[in-house]
C-alpha cells in the first residue's frame, strides 16, 4: 500500500499513545486482504485529526479513498466533532485534490527545513 508510515513502529505507537477518540476505517478485498485504511484521533476539543491513510495501488480508481473518508467524517460527526483537519505532503497531489473535492479548505502550510512542505486543511462538519 502506498501509505507514508513511520519507519520506526515504536514511534507510531508513541504517536497514538494517550490519544482520545481513536478511529480506524479499513477496506478489504474479496479475500479479506487490506486494500485501504484511514486512521485518526481527536486533536483537540471538537476537532478530529484525519491522520494517515491510503489505498493499495491495485485498488485505486474505484472510490475507496472517498468511501473511507466519507465513513470517517460520518463517524466523527456522529461522535460530536465539529470539524476535521488533515495534512498532505506537497508531492501528494492526488490526496490534495481528494481533500479539496471533499470540501476541505486550505488552512495553512507547515514548512520544515529538509522536509517536504505540508499543506494543512480544515473541513467543518
Amino acid at each position: 500500500m502506498d501509505v507514508v508510515l513511520p519507519d520506526d513502529w515504536s514511534n507510531f505507537a508513541e504517536k497514538l499513545a494517550g490519544r482520545r477518540s481513536l478511529s480506524a476505517h479499513v477496506a478489504l478485498d474479496e479475500q479479506g486482504q487490506l486494500i485501504g485504511l484511514k486512521l485518526g484521533y481527536e486533536r483537540n476539543r471538537g476537532v478530529f485529526n484525519s491522520w494517515i491513510g491510503g489505498v493499495a495501488p491495485e485498488a485505486r480508481g474505484h472510490g475507496i479513498a472517498s468511501d473511507l473518508m466519507d465513513a470517517q467524517h460520518a463517524w466523527a460527526k456522529e461522535a460530536g466533532f465539529r470539524g476535521v483537519e488533515t495534512a498532505t505532503r506537497q508531492p501528494n497531489q492526488a490526496m490534495a485534490i481528494r481533500n479539496l473535492k471533499a470540501g476541505y479548505m486550505v488552512a495553512g502550510l507547515d514548512v520544515t527545513p529538509g522536509e517536504p512542505t505540508k499543506i494543512l486543511y480544515y473541513k467543518g462538519l
